[in-house]
């Protein structure tokens, strides 16, 4: 933004006349700008969504709204404006005015007095907002392009495959059928040599091998060998082979060019638009399905700009398997899936997106609806739900759902982000009983945060408002155990779930982490007996506190307590913090002993940050590690290399421990840990954690 550009003010100031001051000054400054003054917070939200807005200027003191009113408006309408917060001189106060200014999210806070380090502020904030404002239009931009480039390989007559680590990352339908396979699916993280002749397999493996070693100077090259198809019969194989980086990692390109044909045409537009709406209809519904939606959105948020008003309702069905299929069957599930989305359609607006995202989810995508309007609208469809009658064979029922909102606006630029916004909103919802609506709102900064912690805390003790959720835990090795880690959440009066890291520092100032950890102990191995009584092989990991690693009194409450639950104490492994365990040598080996003696099983986590990890294990009988998530988080997201993961693993194999690898966050590393050795990975790729033991572990076998 240069100096000639008008600057789209908001000023949020209880004298007007400090308000015209600063108006002066920037024009003075060479710094013309078009402001509005805020007296009221209904005014800033009309504002902020009818037009748009370069900066907010505030002072620390004002009433009518206060800053930390207005920010919280800023985030909730997912607005990029910055705020400048001023301050009166106070020699006494003044550290203290500028730290919490920062708390409740202002980009900076100046002297009231100091206009000189006032506009240098400016001028950096509307440079960082023009900066935003390009990046997230070059992201949008790069996702067009990527996508054009994905539909092109899809639908290029040329068979076209990438190899990561020997095996297909990906392989398009040309490529399927050039080994005789009818979809691409079944080749995608296939081994190469699987599709190879045994007798070509050394030559190929040689070929790949040199190739990947040159690198940088490797130069495209061809090669032929005899193909295996699906069927066992074999086929010629030419193919030029490249060094290439797909889905941002490095992979082996394999080309083979389509022969020359005839391409026949067909003018049948009628059959054209049947295929298309068949492509993107939902089979059990007819409304819309899950990829048009997300193609629609991609459109749209691509195509947004600030005067558009537009938001995805996330909608779940509450209780939907317990109420209805359980009672109806898949059948009578389908027939009342039918129901709630002809219901949705009559209550829908023409410019409406209708989708079914899953199996008890449908989401809307609605234009020219703003924040408020659009929460009105969601808990009218709630009460619409409510009072809707669905009869299935003669029977009748009701159904609610949860509804959360996310906005899309010009600071949208991710289909993920948008879609994952208004699921959280819906979580929070469902998490208050359902049958509501909420707009998604940032998590306040920590600072910001004005409650009684341990108070609180203090208050979920005496009232049990805890909760446990399972994270499903999968081997790498075939083994039939299933494992789920145990998380804890605290809730709040108001049901809000509160951040573990928050409540367990008050804990342990409090002193309340050794009756915690037993309470999660306790209502783990009762719903584990449960669990296995039903004849599940499910084991539990347990996170216990370094309170409690220095409990002595722990192990003899254990064995009380397994024989209390009828419980077999080798289906629980108990974890404890590496740094905990470093810090208390002594502790660690005695609980690890203990348990031993039990017939369960010791378990160190975020294992492999401190100097020498390897010395913690001498002393420290674990029989299962897990890494730290970071080593795990640095390959997927900071490309970087993975031998030092690689290395670890290989030690602790060596070291006869069982390893598990956290925060598998997608499949490109799965090769990589299984050519490594890790026995069991971790991951919400896998699935998050969630309220229940209900991961299907047959699907991995």
């Amino acid at each position: 933004m240069t100096s000639y550009d008008t600057i789209r003010l908001l000023i949020l100031n209880n004298q007007r006349s400090e308000a015209e001051r600063l108006i002066s000054m920037l024009h003075a400054s060479g710094h013309p700008c078009r402001a509005q003054h805020v007296d009221s917070e209904e005014a800033l939200v009309k504002l902020l969504q009818e037009q748009s807005w370069d900066l907010l200027i505030g002072n620390m003191d004002t009433t009518t709204p206060t800053p930390a009113i207005a920010i919280k408006q800023i985030r909730r309408l997912n607005k990029d404006v910055p705020v400048i917060l001023l301050y009166e001189i106070d020699e006494d106060e003044s550290p203290f005015a500028v730290v919490e200014g920062l708390r409740l999210g202002a980009a900076d806070v100046i002297n009231l007095d100091d206009d000189q380090h006032l506009l240098l502020v400016i001028d950096r904030e509307l440079q960082n907002r023009e900066q935003r404002q390009a990046r997230r239009n070059t992201d949008r931009r790069f996702r067009e392009a990527e996508r054009r480039s994905q539909q092109l390989l899809d639908s290029s007559r040329d068979a076209i495959a990438f190899i990561q680590d020997g095996l297909y990352l990906y392989a398009n339908e040309s490529f399927a059928e050039l080994f005789g396979y009818e979809a691409r699916d079944a080749i995608e993280a296939m081994p190469i040599m699987d599709m190879v002749a045994r007798g070509d397999q050394a030559r190929l493996k040689n070929f790949l091998k040199d190739f990947v070693f040159k690198g940088d100077d490797a130069e495209s090259s061809s090669v032929s060998f005899t193909g295996l198809k699906e069927d066992g019969s074999e086929t010629h194989i030419d193919l030029e082979v490249s060094l290439v980086t797909y889905d941002e990692e490095p992979c082996i390109q394999f080309l083979a060019r389509a022969a020359t044909a005839t391409i026949v045409q067909t003018n049948n537009e009628e059959l054209e638009a049947q295929l298309k709406q068949i492509k993107w209809q939902d089979v059990v519904t007819g409304v819309y399905n899950r990829q048009y939606l997300l193609n629609n959105l991609e459109h749209i948020i691509d195509n947004v700009d600030e005067k558009q008003h537009s938001c995805l309702m996330y909608i779940e069905l509450d209780h939907f398997s317990e109420q209805i299929k359980n009672s109806f069957g898949v059948a009578g599930a389908d027939l009342a899936l039918v129901d709630i989305a002809t219901l949705l359609r009559s209550k829908a607006n023409t410019s409406d997106t209708i989708a079914r995202l899953g199996d008890s989810t449908f989401a809307i995508i609605s234009h020219n609806l703003k924040a408020d309007a659009a929460v009105n609208r969601a808990q009218q469809l709630c009460k619409d739900l409510e009072g809707h009658i669905i009869e299935i064979d003669h029977k009748t029922l009701q159904v609610t759902c949860s509804i959360g909102i996310s906005l899309i606006n010009e600071t949208s630029t991710s289909t993920n982000t948008v879609i994952e916004q208004a699921r959280q909103a819906m979580e929070k919802v469902r998490a208050k009983n359902g049958n509501s609506a909420m707009l998604f709102e940032p998590e306040a900064p920590s600072g910001e945060i004005k409650i009684d912690i341990n108070n609180v805390l203090q208050q979920a003790l005496a009232n049990d408002r805890f909760r446990l959720l399972f994270q499903p835990i999968i081997s790498l090795r075939g083994s039939d155990e299933e494992y789920y880690e145990v998380y804890l959440r605290m809730l709040d009066e108001s049901g809000t779930e509160i951040s573990p890291n928050l409540f367990f520092e008050a804990a342990s100032n409090i002193s309340a982490c050794t009756k915690i950890d037993r309470w999660v102990i306790l209502e783990s191995i009762k719903m584990l007996s449960q669990h296995r009584a039903k004849g599940n092989k499910t084991k539990l990991i347990l996170n216990i506190s370094r309170q409690s690693l220095c409990d002595e009194s722990l192990i003899p409450w254990l064995g009380v307590a397994f024989k209390a639950a009828k419980l077999s104490p080798d289906s629980v492994v108990f974890q404890a913090r590496e740094i905990d365990v470093t810090n208390h040598l002594n502790a660690a080996k005695h609980f690890a002993d203990g348990v031993k003696k039990l017939n369960t099983h010791f378990s160190i986590s975020n294992f492999g940050c401190s100097l020498n990890p390897f010395n913690t294990l001498s002393h420290v009988p674990a029989s299962m590690i897990k890494v730290d998530g970071s080593f795990t988080s640095d390959i997927q997201n900071n490309n970087e290399s993975p031998e030092t993961l690689i290395q670890l693993i290989e030690k602790l194999n060596q070291e006869s421990k069982i390893t598990l690898v956290p925060f598998v966050e997608n499949a490109s590393v799965l090769s990589t840990l299984w050519q490594a050795g890790a026995h069991y990975i971790q991951g919400h790729y896998l699935q998050e954690p969630t309220q229940g033991m209900n991961y299907d572990f047959n699907m991995e076998s």
